[in-house]
């Protein structure tokens, strides 16, 4: 009976405690694997996570970072019970299967992790994007060779910005224990914030604009896909709209929104045109413009009267997808956006919809949460089209001519955050209603070891800032449509 009990406690222990490997890269006895950690209940920190060989301690060094996208993807209670890291195991010898991680008592063997062995640890830093001058100091300081590589894993030194670092410093100051919080974020920070980002968003606004085959004479669509950092997904989504009869008849249109990029991406689009013979458009911006602005750039140069927003991760599992979407789109009268359902590799649910729910913690301001998130699509009932109050920027069917009226996204939301709910209610306020596909069902690529972003404290405190700018913009509208 004691067994049966201690064996009930560990299950339950191990159904917790969660841990990954995305990447590996080795040098002599040296490992180097990029992962992160996490605790469902409890706070987790790098001082409890150890490596083994074979029953012998191994000696390992962590570089960690924040992973708020592991917290969303896994709705943890706070960003303190997960962590990414850079991982550096020395005296590694023999068989990586022999390798063991271990935190909160359970084991995690290396033979059954689904890790991609990476070129070298150029390639894994290449995933460690704003943090990416400590990274390299963390690898130097260990005699590590970080090399370079080519193609789309290339390794991009992306120094700090200054703009940023301005930001950064401004919610330094901001306590998020002391009561009246978010109205200092709203009377002090906010003001100062916008005043940095609009003074950036008006420097080097220049563009060029290369075209890859014949231009199609009256699009059905136009599709406008931002790129930044990864741009192999480009390879995927031709190959599979050059094979969909439908895709025939639809504009892409690529901004590439990472000037750092110019060149591979280029010589990038030139080769997938020879290989699938599929006509795209290729909008290179001279500056990071963000989420925002690369897809306002991108929709200056589209010709079709209905347009997509479609992330560079999203694929199909089908063709003539589009088609069926464009038909629920036009069949509906009071239609704004048509947003998708969106799928994990493992056909759970990314996003089915999105509602505003006021944080418990923050009161005052509404995130947009996944109603269905992390449960499997088949067993969710999902009407073919259905009425929600939000949807995702990764995948928005609509109305060029309404996107231009509306003056498309609001660049104003820093590094991302709520530019697609404020699209949405700015749809509501025009008199039109948001729905969500049921029956499209694409899946969203996204890894959760590719956060190119850190989600740091001072992020955290971003993503607030942010959500006050929307509610002060928005407050009436949302409380009417919020649950």
């Amino acid at each position: 009976m004691l067994a049966r009990i201690k064996n009930a406690i560990k299950n339950q222990m191990a159904k917790e405690a969660l841990l990954n490997i995305d990447f590996i890269a080795t040098q002599d006895d040296t490992v180097i694997c990029l992962g992160w950690a996490a605790h469902k209940t409890n706070d987790l920190n790098e001082r409890q996570l150890t490596a083994s060989q074979l029953g012998q301690e191994t000696e390992i060094d962590l570089f960690t970072f924040a992973r708020n996208d592991v917290v969303q993807r896994f709705q943890l209670p706070h960003d303190g019970c997960c962590f990414g890291f850079v991982a550096v195991m020395s005296g590694v010898k023999g068989d990586l299967d022999n390798v063991l991680f271990k935190h909160s008592k359970i084991d995690f063997p290396m033979s059954k992790q689904r890790f991609k062995r990476a070129q070298n640890i150029a390639e894994i830093l290449s995933h460690v994007s704003e943090r990416q001058d400590d990274a390299i100091t963390f690898i130097e300081k260990h005699g590590l060779s970080i090399g370079t590589t080519t193609g789309s894993s290339q390794m991009i030194i992306r120094h700090r910005d200054k703009d940023v670092e301005k930001i950064k410093s401004i919610l330094q100051r901001v306590d998020l224990t002391k009561s009246g919080a978010l109205e200092y974020l709203s009377s002090e920070s906010l003001p100062d914030i916008h005043r940095i980002w609009k003074a950036k968003q008006s420097k080097n606004n220049g563009s060029e604009l290369k075209t890859y085959g014949g231009l199609i004479g009256e699009p059905k669509v136009s599709v406008v896909i931002p790129l930044y950092g990864r741009y192999d997904f480009m390879q995927f989504q031709l190959s599979n709209f050059s094979s969909d009869p439908f895709m025939q008849s639809v504009e892409v249109i690529y901004v590439l929104d990472d000037p750092a990029l110019i060149r591979e991406v280029v010589i990038t689009a030139h080769g997938l045109f020879e290989t699938f013979r599929y006509p795209f458009k290729l909008v290179l911006s001279e500056r990071n413009r963000g989420f925002a602005g690369a897809n306002n750039l991108g929709v200056e140069f589209v010709t079709a009267e209905r347009l997509l927003l479609l992330n560079s991760d999203i694929l199909p599992d089908k063709n003539e997808w589009l088609g069926e979407y464009l038909a629920q789109f036009e069949a509906l009268s009071d239609v704004g956006i048509l947003g998708a359902t969106l799928v994990y590799e493992d056909n759970t649910i990314q996003h089915a919809g999105m509602e505003f729910r006021e944080d418990s913690h923050y009161p005052g301001i509404w995130m947009n949460h996944h109603p269905y998130k992390g449960i499997p699509v088949d067993l969710v009932p999902l009407e073919a089209v259905f009425e929600s109050s939000n949807t995702t920027g990764a995948c928005m069917l609509m109305n060029t001519a309404l996107y231009r009226e509306l003056n498309g996204f609001d660049s104003m939301y820093v590094l991302g955050d709520f530019e697609d709910s404020d699209l949405c209610l700015k749809v509501i306020n025009h008199g039109l209603k948001i729905y969500v596909s049921g029956s499209t069902r694409l899946y969203h690529l996204e890894r959760l070891s590719q956060d190119l972003v850190d989600s740091g404290d001072w992020k955290f405190k971003l993503t607030l800032a942010n959500g006050v700018y929307q509610a002060n913009k928005w407050r009436s509208l949302i409380q009417g449509v919020a649950v």
